[in-house]
């Protein structure tokens, strides 16, 4: 009977231990878990916007390497403005990427130039003859003696035809 009832103990001893262990196991788990820093509303403002701004660069840059003017120029100011927004605008990257852009122009419109000329086509040599001139204005590269040529170039065709 002494070991029935030691038994009996030793059941209800551990039954107590098992309800009180999880019990104390969860409280411990609260207090020794460090509670998660709350961001601050502005600061994780800050960092969507650095991000948004560092998204938008990678993307003009893209955009200059592959897309039209028009769609590169948007990307790149769309950079622009993130990047004024997010408080960190490098207007050197700026000015170098427009260069960029301005130049890849500049070169597309003297390869339409000589193609438009080549095919006779005296509308389209005009069009990119004066995007030429107004972008190469732009970034400063202007050359008066190489737009006059070109320009005679265009004119030639014209003189042909009649």
């Amino acid at each position: 009977m002494t070991r029935f009832r030691n038994h009996s103990v030793f059941q209800a001893t551990l039954l107590a231990l098992l309800m009180v262990m999880p019990a104390a196991w969860d409280a411990g788990a609260q207090t020794a878990k460090p509670a998660a820093p709350a961001l601050q509303p502005e600061v994780a403002r800050q960092r969507e916007l650095e991000r948004d701004a560092a998204v938008n660069l990678s993307l003009a840059k893209k955009s200059i390497q592959e897309d039209a003017f028009y769609n590169a120029k948007v990307a790149l100011n769309v950079w622009r403005l993130s990047a004024i927004e997010a408080g960190n605008f490098d207007r050197k990257l700026y000015e170098d990427l427009r260069k960029q852009l301005y130049e890849k122009s500049i070169r597309e419109n003297l390869r339409c130039i000589d193609v438009a000329v080549a095919q006779r086509d005296a509308p389209d040599a005009n069009l990119c003859l004066r995007i030429y001139r107004l972008h190469a204005q732009e970034i400063n590269p202007f050359d008066p003696n190489r737009y006059e040529d070109l320009r005679s170039r265009v004119n030639g065709i014209r003189k042909k035809e009649k």
